[in-house]
């Protein structure tokens, strides 16, 4: 823990982006293999989904929990400034930033668009926000009251892997459903021998 914590603070966006891409690449594998039951890993879908995780969920999130946050609300470890953060996350950086930003980026890498991404978070968004606040609410209440800024994003990692299976099952339904039906129409147009 020591050696993260000094990486951390040495190189803060390296070790956030390494920490989160291996985190979204192992919790959309479990999605795939262990929720959805895939018999192959769809690794487009995987790659998509860990980048994303490494740039915005290592590097964003340091920027956003570590200094705007900082400078938002202050360094104190206190329960007054814990509550204004969190208030913060759930109310404005996750369902206004970081989720529109993931569905955008998520839809213009797999599917068809940018516009058609922020379509299908209007209609998921309260899907997604529930288990988030339920989950993260009492997690970063202890997370902003006691983790030092250089551990922070290390302990939102460790916690999010939970997340991030929810988050990927609930924004990849349709894209699953879509590929079953392009499979499903493939075979029924094939040839017969």
């Amino acid at each position: 823990l020591s050696a993260y914590s000094a990486a951390s603070k040495a190189w803060p966006l390296p070790v956030a982006f390494a920490t989160c891409w291996v985190k979204g690449c192992a919790s959309d594998l479990v999605t795939q293999k262990a929720v959805e039951q895939k018999p192959s890993v769809d690794w487009r879908r995987n790659l998509a989904f860990a980048t994303f995780s490494g740039a915005y969920l290592g590097c964003g999130q340091h920027y956003i929990y570590n200094v705007l946050f900082t400078r938002w609300f202050g360094s104190a470890l206190d329960m007054r400034t814990a509550v204004k953060k969190i208030v913060c996350d759930a109310l404005w950086h996750v369902p206004m930033v970081y989720l529109p930003l993931y569905y955008v980026f998520e839809y213009t890498l797999l599917r068809d668009g940018p516009i058609n991404g922020l379509r299908c978070y209007s209609e998921e968004w309260l899907d997604c926000m529930k288990p988030y606040w339920s989950m993260f609410t009492p997690f970063h209440l202890v997370n902003f009251r006691f983790t030092p800024p250089e551990l922070r994003i290390g302990m939102i990692a460790c916690m999010s892997f939970c997340w991030l299976v929810v988050l990927s099952y609930t924004s990849h339904r349709s894209y699953e459903a879509e590929h079953c039906l392009e499979t499903a129409s493939a075979k029924t147009s094939a040839p017969s021998e």
